[in-house]
Protein backbone atom coordinates (compact mmCIF):
# COMPACT_ATOMS: atom_id res chain seq x y z
CA UNK A 1 0.00 0.00 0.00
CA UNK A 2 1.66 3.67 -0.74
CA UNK A 3 1.71 6.43 0.72
CA UNK A 4 -0.83 7.95 -0.99
CA UNK A 5 -3.68 5.03 -0.18
CA UNK A 6 -3.14 5.40 2.93
CA UNK A 7 -3.77 8.84 3.36
CA UNK A 8 -6.75 8.36 1.46
CA UNK A 9 -7.74 5.18 3.64
CA UNK A 10 -7.12 7.52 6.64
CA UNK A 11 -8.82 10.69 5.76
CA UNK A 12 -11.84 9.25 4.22
CA UNK A 13 -11.90 7.40 7.14
CA UNK A 14 -12.25 10.84 9.65
CA UNK A 15 -14.22 12.24 6.95
CA UNK A 16 -17.32 9.59 7.66
CA UNK A 17 -17.29 10.02 11.09
CA UNK A 18 -16.63 14.23 11.06
CA UNK A 19 -18.02 15.37 7.92
CA UNK A 20 -19.09 19.29 8.02
CA UNK A 21 -23.49 19.27 7.76
CA UNK A 22 -23.63 22.01 4.98
CA UNK A 23 -27.04 22.84 3.08
CA UNK A 24 -24.99 21.95 -0.59
CA UNK A 25 -24.06 18.76 0.64
CA UNK A 26 -27.56 17.52 1.35
CA UNK A 27 -29.02 17.39 -2.05
CA UNK A 28 -25.99 17.62 -4.15
CA UNK A 29 -26.37 19.54 -7.47
CA UNK A 30 -24.08 20.80 -9.72
CA UNK A 31 -25.81 24.21 -9.89
CA UNK A 32 -25.97 24.26 -5.98
CA UNK A 33 -21.85 22.91 -5.92
CA UNK A 34 -21.32 26.20 -8.61
CA UNK A 35 -23.28 28.43 -6.28
CA UNK A 36 -21.43 27.71 -2.93
CA UNK A 37 -18.09 27.47 -4.13
CA UNK A 38 -18.57 31.03 -5.74
CA UNK A 39 -20.27 32.19 -2.61
CA UNK A 40 -16.90 30.43 -0.33
CA UNK A 41 -14.47 32.80 -2.33
CA UNK A 42 -13.31 34.88 0.34
CA UNK A 43 -16.17 34.52 2.77
CA UNK A 44 -16.60 32.25 5.68
CA UNK A 45 -18.56 29.10 5.80
CA UNK A 46 -21.45 30.40 8.51
CA UNK A 47 -22.11 33.77 6.65
CA UNK A 48 -22.50 31.94 3.57
CA UNK A 49 -25.09 29.29 4.40
CA UNK A 50 -27.90 31.87 4.80
CA UNK A 51 -27.39 33.44 1.72
CA UNK A 52 -26.57 30.41 -0.10
CA UNK A 53 -30.49 29.01 1.32
CA UNK A 54 -32.11 32.26 0.33
CA UNK A 55 -30.02 32.34 -3.10
CA UNK A 56 -31.66 28.97 -4.26
CA UNK A 57 -35.11 29.90 -3.05
CA UNK A 58 -34.94 33.43 -5.23
CA UNK A 59 -33.07 31.88 -8.35
CA UNK A 60 -33.80 28.08 -8.14
CA UNK A 61 -31.82 27.19 -11.17
CA UNK A 62 -29.61 28.14 -13.89
CA UNK A 63 -31.66 29.01 -16.21
CA UNK A 64 -34.24 31.60 -13.64
CA UNK A 65 -30.92 33.07 -12.45
CA UNK A 66 -30.21 33.72 -16.43
CA UNK A 67 -33.01 36.01 -16.85
CA UNK A 68 -33.39 37.45 -13.53
CA UNK A 69 -32.30 41.16 -13.14
CA UNK A 70 -28.86 42.04 -12.29
CA UNK A 71 -30.29 44.42 -9.89
CA UNK A 72 -32.57 41.75 -8.10
CA UNK A 73 -29.36 39.22 -8.20
CA UNK A 74 -26.93 41.71 -6.67
CA UNK A 75 -29.52 42.26 -3.82
CA UNK A 76 -29.67 39.29 -2.93
CA UNK A 77 -25.75 39.18 -2.63
CA UNK A 78 -25.64 42.45 -0.73
CA UNK A 79 -23.60 41.57 2.17
CA UNK A 80 -21.47 39.02 0.98
CA UNK A 81 -18.88 41.54 -0.83
CA UNK A 82 -17.14 41.30 -4.31
CA UNK A 83 -20.33 41.79 -5.94
CA UNK A 84 -18.27 40.75 -9.34
CA UNK A 85 -18.68 37.41 -8.46
CA UNK A 86 -22.64 37.68 -8.70
CA UNK A 87 -22.06 39.31 -12.14
CA UNK A 88 -19.99 36.52 -13.38
CA UNK A 89 -22.03 33.92 -12.16
CA UNK A 90 -25.19 35.37 -13.91
CA UNK A 91 -22.69 35.98 -16.86
CA UNK A 92 -21.84 31.93 -16.45
CA UNK A 93 -25.51 31.61 -16.21
CA UNK A 94 -26.40 33.28 -19.05
CA UNK A 95 -23.68 31.34 -21.27
CA UNK A 96 -25.01 27.82 -19.74
CA UNK A 97 -28.24 29.16 -21.39
CA UNK A 98 -26.81 29.61 -24.51
CA UNK A 99 -24.54 26.86 -24.95
CA UNK A 100 -25.91 23.96 -22.93
CA UNK A 101 -29.22 24.11 -22.74
CA UNK A 102 -29.46 25.48 -19.31
CA UNK A 103 -27.26 22.99 -17.82
CA UNK A 104 -23.58 22.52 -16.55
CA UNK A 105 -21.28 20.16 -18.42
CA UNK A 106 -20.33 16.99 -16.89
CA UNK A 107 -16.54 17.55 -18.41
CA UNK A 108 -14.03 19.71 -16.90
CA UNK A 109 -12.42 21.48 -20.14
CA UNK A 110 -16.49 22.92 -21.02
CA UNK A 111 -16.74 24.02 -17.24
CA UNK A 112 -13.26 26.01 -17.96
CA UNK A 113 -15.47 27.45 -21.19
CA UNK A 114 -18.03 29.32 -18.77
CA UNK A 115 -17.31 32.62 -17.84
CA UNK A 116 -16.59 33.14 -14.05
CA UNK A 117 -15.41 29.34 -13.79
CA UNK A 118 -11.87 28.87 -13.21
CA UNK A 119 -9.75 25.70 -12.48
CA UNK A 120 -10.81 25.07 -9.09
CA UNK A 121 -14.27 25.55 -9.54
CA UNK A 122 -14.13 23.42 -12.40
CA UNK A 123 -12.37 21.05 -10.65
CA UNK A 124 -15.03 21.52 -7.44
CA UNK A 125 -18.01 20.94 -10.03
CA UNK A 126 -16.84 18.34 -11.93
CA UNK A 127 -15.51 15.91 -8.77
CA UNK A 128 -18.60 16.96 -6.01
CA UNK A 129 -21.34 16.82 -8.11
CA UNK A 130 -20.14 14.56 -11.24
CA UNK A 131 -17.88 12.03 -9.28
CA UNK A 132 -14.83 13.17 -12.13
CA UNK A 133 -10.97 12.76 -10.97
CA UNK A 134 -10.79 16.48 -10.73
CA UNK A 135 -8.46 18.14 -7.95
CA UNK A 136 -9.90 21.23 -6.69
CA UNK A 137 -7.17 23.13 -5.36
CA UNK A 138 -7.53 26.13 -3.23
CA UNK A 139 -5.55 27.80 -0.12
CA UNK A 140 -6.71 24.59 2.62
CA UNK A 141 -5.59 21.93 0.72
CA UNK A 142 -2.12 23.83 -0.49
CA UNK A 143 -1.84 23.95 2.99
CA UNK A 144 -2.44 20.47 3.99
CA UNK A 145 -0.61 19.04 1.10
CA UNK A 146 2.28 21.19 1.78
CA UNK A 147 2.41 19.81 5.20
CA UNK A 148 1.92 16.20 4.35
CA UNK A 149 4.70 16.44 1.68
CA UNK A 150 6.77 19.10 3.29
CA UNK A 151 6.57 21.66 0.67
CA UNK A 152 8.13 24.90 0.63
CA UNK A 153 6.20 26.41 -1.61
CA UNK A 154 3.96 29.94 -1.80
CA UNK A 155 0.32 29.25 -2.28
CA UNK A 156 -0.09 32.40 -4.35
CA UNK A 157 2.76 30.72 -6.90
CA UNK A 158 0.95 29.30 -9.94
CA UNK A 159 3.43 26.28 -9.66
CA UNK A 160 2.41 25.69 -6.17
CA UNK A 161 -1.33 24.88 -7.32
CA UNK A 162 0.70 23.28 -10.24
CA UNK A 163 2.37 20.54 -7.91
CA UNK A 164 -0.34 20.33 -5.76
CA UNK A 165 -2.59 19.42 -8.56
CA UNK A 166 -0.82 16.58 -9.12
CA UNK A 167 0.18 15.30 -5.78
CA UNK A 168 -3.87 15.48 -5.13
CA UNK A 169 -4.43 13.04 -8.39
CA UNK A 170 -2.08 10.69 -6.88
CA UNK A 171 -3.90 10.26 -3.82
CA UNK A 172 -7.29 10.19 -5.16
CA UNK A 173 -9.11 6.96 -4.34
CA UNK A 174 -10.65 4.91 -7.18
CA UNK A 175 -14.60 6.73 -7.58
CA UNK A 176 -13.95 8.30 -4.60
CA UNK A 177 -12.64 12.11 -5.98
CA UNK A 178 -15.71 14.36 -4.45
CA UNK A 179 -15.22 12.51 -0.96
CA UNK A 180 -11.58 12.69 -1.40
CA UNK A 181 -11.47 16.53 -2.53
CA UNK A 182 -14.55 17.50 0.66
CA UNK A 183 -12.01 15.31 3.49
CA UNK A 184 -9.33 17.33 2.53
CA UNK A 185 -11.10 20.87 2.76
CA UNK A 186 -12.81 20.05 5.48
CA UNK A 187 -9.83 18.95 7.35
CA UNK A 188 -7.78 22.17 6.60
CA UNK A 189 -10.76 24.34 7.72
CA UNK A 190 -11.11 22.20 10.79
CA UNK A 191 -7.84 20.57 11.70
CA UNK A 192 -4.84 21.51 9.52
CA UNK A 193 -5.76 25.28 10.10
CA UNK A 194 -2.90 28.59 9.62
CA UNK A 195 -0.77 28.88 12.06
CA UNK A 196 -0.95 26.14 14.46
CA UNK A 197 -2.78 23.15 13.51
CA UNK A 198 -4.09 20.57 16.00
CA UNK A 199 -1.89 17.66 14.67
CA UNK A 200 -2.83 15.85 17.83
CA UNK A 201 -5.87 14.77 16.44
CA UNK A 202 -5.19 14.81 12.92
CA UNK A 203 -6.03 11.64 11.10
CA UNK A 204 -3.16 11.40 8.81
CA UNK A 205 -0.25 13.17 11.56
CA UNK A 206 1.66 9.99 10.77
CA UNK A 207 1.95 10.48 7.32
CA UNK A 208 2.74 14.10 7.36
CA UNK A 209 6.62 15.26 6.77
CA UNK A 210 6.48 18.56 8.38
CA UNK A 211 4.56 17.04 11.74
CA UNK A 212 7.58 14.60 11.57
CA UNK A 213 10.42 17.31 10.69
CA UNK A 214 8.42 19.86 13.52
CA UNK A 215 8.27 22.60 10.49
CA UNK A 216 4.31 22.52 10.22
CA UNK A 217 3.93 25.42 11.22
CA UNK A 218 6.16 27.28 9.14
CA UNK A 219 4.18 25.34 5.89
CA UNK A 220 3.26 27.07 3.67
CA UNK A 221 5.71 30.05 3.59
CA UNK A 222 4.42 33.27 3.74
CA UNK A 223 5.30 36.16 1.69
CA UNK A 224 5.64 39.25 3.67
CA UNK A 225 2.36 41.12 4.06
CA UNK A 226 1.93 44.70 1.71
CA UNK A 227 1.15 47.57 3.74
CA UNK A 228 -2.55 48.79 1.81
CA UNK A 229 -2.71 52.50 0.77
CA UNK A 230 -5.64 54.24 2.28
CA UNK A 231 -8.16 56.56 0.94
CA UNK A 232 -10.03 58.41 3.11
CA UNK A 233 -13.94 59.59 2.22
CA UNK A 234 -16.39 61.72 3.39
CA UNK A 235 -20.13 60.12 3.03
CA UNK A 236 -22.37 62.47 2.89
CA UNK A 237 -26.58 61.32 3.45
CA UNK A 238 -28.70 64.21 2.15
CA UNK A 239 -32.19 63.63 3.42
CA UNK A 240 -35.07 65.38 2.52
CA UNK A 241 -37.89 64.70 4.33
CA UNK A 242 -38.26 60.72 4.34
CA UNK A 243 -35.85 60.61 0.80
CA UNK A 244 -32.76 59.83 0.64
CA UNK A 245 -30.18 61.05 -1.94
CA UNK A 246 -29.01 57.73 -3.76
CA UNK A 247 -26.43 57.04 -6.86
CA UNK A 248 -25.14 54.52 -8.37
CA UNK A 249 -21.58 53.53 -9.22
CA UNK A 250 -20.45 52.97 -12.89
CA UNK A 251 -20.46 49.80 -14.44
CA UNK A 252 -17.41 49.03 -14.41
CA UNK A 253 -14.21 49.09 -11.88
CA UNK A 254 -14.77 48.88 -8.02
CA UNK A 255 -18.29 47.82 -6.52
CA UNK A 256 -19.21 48.27 -10.08
CA UNK A 257 -23.41 49.07 -9.83
CA UNK A 258 -23.80 49.10 -6.65
CA UNK A 259 -26.08 52.27 -5.16
CA UNK A 260 -23.76 54.46 -2.69
CA UNK A 261 -24.17 58.10 -1.01
CA UNK A 262 -22.10 60.95 -2.59
CA UNK A 263 -18.66 60.75 -1.25
CA UNK A 264 -16.05 62.94 -1.49
CA UNK A 265 -11.95 61.92 -1.23
CA UNK A 266 -11.39 63.48 1.77
CA UNK A 267 -12.45 64.35 4.97
CA UNK A 268 -14.32 67.65 5.08
CA UNK A 269 -15.73 69.43 8.01
CA UNK A 270 -19.10 70.84 8.35
CA UNK A 271 -18.46 74.23 6.67
CA UNK A 272 -16.10 72.48 3.87
CA UNK A 273 -19.34 69.97 3.19
CA UNK A 274 -21.80 73.01 2.75
CA UNK A 275 -19.18 74.47 0.36
CA UNK A 276 -19.33 71.87 -1.39
CA UNK A 277 -23.08 70.60 -1.83
CA UNK A 278 -23.42 74.39 -2.30
CA UNK A 279 -21.39 74.32 -5.39
CA UNK A 280 -21.87 70.53 -6.39
CA UNK A 281 -26.20 70.21 -5.85
CA UNK A 282 -26.94 74.05 -6.19
CA UNK A 283 -27.97 73.24 -2.27
CA UNK A 284 -27.91 76.70 -0.34
CA UNK A 285 -26.82 77.05 3.20
CA UNK A 286 -30.30 78.28 3.75
CA UNK A 287 -31.90 74.95 2.78
CA UNK A 288 -29.97 73.07 5.25
CA UNK A 289 -31.20 71.93 8.33
CA UNK A 290 -28.70 70.27 10.14
CA UNK A 291 -24.96 68.47 9.46
CA UNK A 292 -24.98 65.96 11.92
CA UNK A 293 -22.09 63.60 11.95
CA UNK A 294 -22.52 59.80 11.85
CA UNK A 295 -19.23 58.75 13.28
CA UNK A 296 -15.87 57.20 11.68
CA UNK A 297 -15.98 53.40 9.66
CA UNK A 298 -13.62 52.00 7.45
CA UNK A 299 -13.05 48.94 4.69
CA UNK A 300 -10.79 47.06 3.96
CA UNK A 301 -10.90 45.37 0.35
CA UNK A 302 -7.73 42.78 -0.79
CA UNK A 303 -5.95 45.72 -2.43
CA UNK A 304 -7.07 49.18 -0.08
CA UNK A 305 -8.27 50.06 2.54
CA UNK A 306 -11.06 53.38 2.90
CA UNK A 307 -11.63 55.53 5.92
CA UNK A 308 -14.38 57.57 6.43
CA UNK A 309 -16.17 60.18 8.27
CA UNK A 310 -19.94 60.59 7.77
CA UNK A 311 -22.88 63.16 7.91
CA UNK A 312 -25.99 63.26 7.78
CA UNK A 313 -27.56 65.94 5.83
CA UNK A 314 -31.30 67.81 6.63
CA UNK A 315 -32.47 69.24 3.58
CA UNK A 316 -35.63 71.88 3.26
CA UNK A 317 -38.26 69.59 1.03
CA UNK A 318 -38.50 72.59 -0.71
CA UNK A 319 -35.15 72.60 -2.01
CA UNK A 320 -34.93 73.49 -5.38
CA UNK A 321 -32.22 71.32 -7.13
CA UNK A 322 -32.52 67.35 -6.37
CA UNK A 323 -29.50 66.08 -9.12
CA UNK A 324 -26.38 67.26 -9.00
CA UNK A 325 -24.77 69.95 -10.75
CA UNK A 326 -21.21 68.87 -11.40
CA UNK A 327 -20.93 64.67 -12.47
CA UNK A 328 -18.69 63.22 -13.84
CA UNK A 329 -19.68 61.53 -17.38
CA UNK A 330 -19.45 58.17 -15.79
CA UNK A 331 -21.12 58.28 -12.27
CA UNK A 332 -24.40 58.59 -12.03
CA UNK A 333 -26.15 61.65 -11.34
CA UNK A 334 -28.49 59.67 -8.72
CA UNK A 335 -32.02 61.25 -7.52
CA UNK A 336 -33.79 61.05 -4.23
CA UNK A 337 -35.72 57.89 -3.00
CA UNK A 338 -38.23 56.93 -1.18
CA UNK A 339 -36.70 54.80 2.30
CA UNK A 340 -38.64 52.01 1.26
CA UNK A 341 -37.61 51.81 -2.38
CA UNK A 342 -33.91 52.77 -0.75
CA UNK A 343 -34.10 49.30 1.48
CA UNK A 344 -34.35 47.22 -2.13
CA UNK A 345 -31.49 48.52 -3.56
CA UNK A 346 -28.25 46.72 -3.00
CA UNK A 347 -25.39 48.97 -1.69
CA UNK A 348 -21.73 48.48 -1.62
CA UNK A 349 -21.13 47.16 1.93
CA UNK A 350 -17.69 49.12 2.72
CA UNK A 351 -20.82 52.21 3.55
CA UNK A 352 -22.96 48.98 5.94
CA UNK A 353 -22.26 51.23 8.94
CA UNK A 354 -24.23 54.21 7.51
CA UNK A 355 -26.50 52.38 5.37
CA UNK A 356 -27.67 50.59 8.63
CA UNK A 357 -28.50 53.99 10.56
CA UNK A 358 -30.52 55.44 8.04
CA UNK A 359 -32.22 52.32 6.69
Amino acid sequence: MTKYSQIADALLAWFELNRRDLPWREDRTAYGTWVSEIMLQQTRVTAVIPYFKRFLTLFPNIPALAVSPQADVYKAWEGLGYYSRAANLQKGAKYCSDHFEGRLPNDYQQLLSIPGIGPYTAGAIASLAFGLPEPAVDGNVIRVFSRLFALRIFPQDIKAKIEVSTLVKDSFPEDRAGDFNEAVMDLGAAVCIPGNPSCDICPVSIFCAAFMLGIQKELPLRKPKKELPVITYTIVVMRKGQQLFIRQRPDTGLLANLFEFPSYPELLNPDELQAHLCRDYGILPVQIHSILPLGAASHTFSHLKWKMEGYLVDISENGKVSIPLRVSEKQSQGDYYSIPMAKTLAFASAIRAYTSIVL
